[in-house]
């Protein structure tokens, strides 16, 4: 069986998706870009569930304003006013009901995430209010410093998680929100899971052990995870992969090390694609006269099905591909996300 075939038959979680397409779409004048555009793409290219950083840290998530409490809210706005208009294409997980039990054509799920916590401007109100409008998943930081601990671009003062840092944990925890400690650095890293009650995730990262990067996880980061029953989810950026050219074989290899160390269960699809972005700012260190550093065979997500067929010809069988393209991460949620919502 290929790998159209393969995605056409099992469930695919992507675990990371940033708002900003939808930010670029909107700025030229798209009145609807999430419906029109964002979803029929990613339900082409056979996703059934996103995980969408509808707001965070970077300068570009608060659309270049430094506002990131009140764009937030706004970028909230737009998807809670599309999705109704999509005549149920879009759907929001809220509860572990919500969650796709199979393929359902036509049809795509997304689960509401902050790539960073700047928007709750230290406020544990303000973690509870975005949960009511539907927010299920956030990392406690982006690369840089916030109220809750540092990044990875912090490592300099060897700061970890603060005192509301551990707050918004263990509160997202009794809400049942996902927890994801990406871009989080290493003290902060070990701390979380100290802090934690629930399983941790680590989204979109590779590892230490294939490419040394301040981005991916050491072999003891990869283990604690697994240890407290989470995934971790590859990232579909080159730099974070290989030096030089880097193809969909390199990205193979970083699978193959984070399952030879814990186990086929703990490694999902993180993916973080750049390719539909639009121009970044240069105060998230991404020049806009510079083309996106992309995987050569993986740009996005319409060429899932050559992964699927990479892990094919490393010996993967089809019951283990389904666990990476969403078994894992659907297990995981269904452990972390409330029965009902609970405020």
């Amino acid at each position: 069986m290929d790998g159209k075939e393969l995605l056409q038959k099992h469930v695919v979680v992507e675990g990371h998706r940033d708002v900003y397409e939808q930010l670029y779409r909107t700025s030229i004048g798209e009145s609807m870009p999430i419906r029109d555009a964002i979803a029929p793409r990613l339900i082409r290219d056979g996703i059934n569930l996103s995980v969408y950083a509808i707001s965070g840290d970077s300068y570009s998530h608060s659309q270049n304003t430094g506002r990131y409490l009140e764009t937030a809210l706004e970028n909230i706005d737009q998807f809670l006013q599309e999705a109704p208009k999509s005549e149920g294409m879009i759907s929001m997980v809220r509860t572990r009901g919500d969650l796709p039990e199979k393929v359902e054509p036509g049809t795509i799920k997304f689960l509401l995430h902050f790539e960073g916590c700047m928007p709750l401007r230290g406020s544990i109100q303000n973690l509870r209010n975005f949960y009511r409008l539907g927010l299920r998943s956030l990392q406690p930081v982006w690369n840089f410093r916030n109220e809750l601990g540092d990044g990875v671009w912090e490592n300099r003062t060897g700061g970890g998680l603060t005192n509301f840092g551990v707050e918004v944990i263990k509160e997202a925890n009794r809400l049942g929100m996902i927890v994801d400690l990406s871009h989080m650095n290493r003290e902060g890293f070990f701390q979380s899971l100290e802090a934690a009650t629930a399983p941790l995730i680590v989204s979109h990262a590779n590892a230490c052990g294939m490419l040394d990067s301040v981005r991916n996880l050491a072999d003891d980061q990869i283990k604690a995870i697994a240890d407290q029953g989470g995934v971790v989810g590859i990232l579909a950026l080159p730099e974070r992969v290989g030096k030089g050219e880097v193809g969909i074989e390199d990205m193979l290899k970083h699978m193959d090390y984070m399952i030879n160390l814990v186990g086929v269960e703990h490694l999902a699809l993180g993916m973080d694609f750049v390719k539909y972005d639009g121009p970044r700012t240069l105060k998230d260190r991404h020049h806009p006269l510079h083309k996106d550093p992309l995987i050569k065979g993986f740009e996005e997500i319409e060429d899932l099905p050559n992964l699927i067929d990479g892990l094919q010809k490393h010996g993967y069988h089809e019951n283990e591909i389904a666990l990476i393209l969403g078994g894992n991460y659907l297990r995981v949620l269904k452990t972390i996300l409330p029965e009902q919502s609970i405020i």
